[in-house]
């Protein structure tokens, strides 16, 4: 089994950084120890791997693509949620104005107009939730052209 003291000093070892008397340590320890030796080996290879890789920078066009398209999800994203807000507010004010107007203007219960305008509110938000999922469906269906 390797010795984990000496886990520190091989990569030292390989890339000739190690002080002389360590480099001896090292020297005596591989002498003795396959565990490090095998170590010291797939260390060697993996900096021959790694030594022969080059960076390949993207040209600009690929960043301009990239950029382009994580600011079109985000805008498509925020521009959703403000659709949203906006279509379940103004939805909401006029059928809460409507409700308004047949309910103050009668003698109906106060929990009746409670339930209307809380009916109100929730199909206005089911109606853009719906509205807004069969969109998003519609762009990304797999099915859509298949006959069924």
């Amino acid at each position: 089994m390797a010795d984990d003291s000496f886990k520190p000093l091989l990569m030292g070892y390989l890339d000739r950084e190690l002080s002389e008397s360590e480099v001896a340590r090292v020297e005596e320890h591989l002498r003795e120890c396959r565990d490090c030796s095998e170590e010291l080996g797939e260390f060697r290879r993996l900096k021959e791997v790694t030594h022969n890789m080059r960076l390949i920078m993207p040209n600009d066009k690929t960043w301009e693509d990239y950029w382009s398209h994580v600011y079109n999800r985000l805008e498509r994203r925020v521009g959703w949620v403000l659709t949203s807000i906006g279509a379940i507010l103004i939805l909401s004010y006029g059928l809460t104005m409507l409700a308004e107007e047949l309910l103050f203007r009668s003698g109906i219960p106060v929990i009746v107009r409670i339930g209307v305008l809380a009916l109100t509110v929730g199909l206005c938000t089911l109606l853009v939730s719906v509205l807004r999922e069969r969109i998003f469906l519609s762009k990304s269906d797999k099915y859509e052209r298949i006959k069924r």
